[in-house]
């Protein structure tokens, strides 16, 4: 069976046996027309499914969901690998159970952002994806913004989503949330000199290495700083500044211009393609980092990043 283009879907429920009665079918129906099955679930969840299924259950691939939603944009690209290696393995078209993973409060706004950011990045793909959402552990927010990130909801019947918000709309209204300081930074520094950006590298070199740092994590953080640094100084505008503050396990970094900020809202989430050169820095930066945003406030645009070894 091939499908056409994205059906991203979310399965609004309150007890095991709704979740099982939906779900199961769900996968099996892929299974049965030749599709590649995944189910990226919570471990209770996967129990479910796999008892639900049966001997069926080898024929699913499953994720562990723990390590899956560790960070957006590594997560968006695990999902084009894994697209691209269905594909190559004679599969048409996908079938995914998605249980993203919202973590800590200060970060569910990012994982909102993913899943509308989903709609965009994927549109055109041969893909179904169900994400699952349990009212008995979900915030009552998170459970409204499931109705905005995606087309089509179930919960007492299956339909499209009223409260659905284009990914554009939703990415420029909704910011994610930055990175918490708790300090004045150990550096400021001005990139508007010569050799601005070179000079940011070795002042973050210099803290990484001050700390310890393995040569690997040094090298992945001075990529992102060069990357920031440089499109502050292309892109940006006067005046421009790189900041540092350093926790017992973390380096954070910041560069702030007085640029207008990002055109658009999915740059760092789309993966670039191989032939464009432009976004392919800031979205390094987001697969290297443990934590990124961007945020535009009073004229100034920062890009705030944290990186621990």
């Amino acid at each position: 069976m091939s499908r056409a283009t994205l059906i991203h879907e979310a399965f609004v429920y309150d007890d095991d046996e709704d979740f099982v009665a939906a779900l199961v079918p769900f996968l099996t129906d892929g299974l049965r027309d030749g599709e590649a099955v995944v189910a990226a679930v919570a471990k209770h969840n996967t129990n479910l499914l796999r008892r639900g299924l049966g001997d069926d259950a080898d024929r699913v691939t499953f994720i562990d969901r723990d390590t899956w939603y560790v960070r957006p944009a590594t997560t968006i690209a695990g999902w084009t690998d894994l697209l691209t290696s269905v594909r190559a393995r004679g599969h048409e078209s996908i079938r995914i159970i998605g249980e993203v993973a919202f973590g800590s409060r200060t970060r569910h706004d990012s994982w909102v952002r993913y899943e509308s950011a989903v709609n965009d990045i994927f549109a055109t793909a041969p893909a179904w994806i169900i994400c699952p959402y349990d009212t008995r552990r979900l915030p009552g927010r998170i459970i409204a913004d499931a109705r905005r990130t995606h087309p089509v909801v179930t919960a007492d019947r299956r339909g499209p989503s009223e409260s659905y918000q284009q990914p554009a709309d939703l990415l420029r209204t909704l910011a994610e949330p930055l990175p918490p300081i708790s300090r004045a930074p150990l550096v400021t520094m001005s990139l508007d000199v010569p050799m601005g950006a070179r000079r940011a590298r070795y002042v973050v070199q210099a803290v990484a290495e001050g700390l310890g740092w393995p040569r690997p994590a040094i090298d992945d953080l001075l990529l992102a700083v060069t990357e920031i640094a440089v499109n502050s100084v292309i892109h940006g505008r006067a005046e421009r500044h790189l900041s540092v503050w350093i926790e017992p396990t973390a380096i954070t970094c910041e560069v702030t211009d007085h640029g207008d900020g990002l055109a658009d809202p999915l740059v760092g989430y789309r993966p670039p393609a191989q032939s464009v050169e432009h976004g392919v820095g800031l979205w390094l930066a987001h697969q290297l980092s443990d934590w990124m945003a961007t945020d535009r406030r009073d004229g100034t645009t920062r890009v705030r990043f944290r990186f621990t070894p």
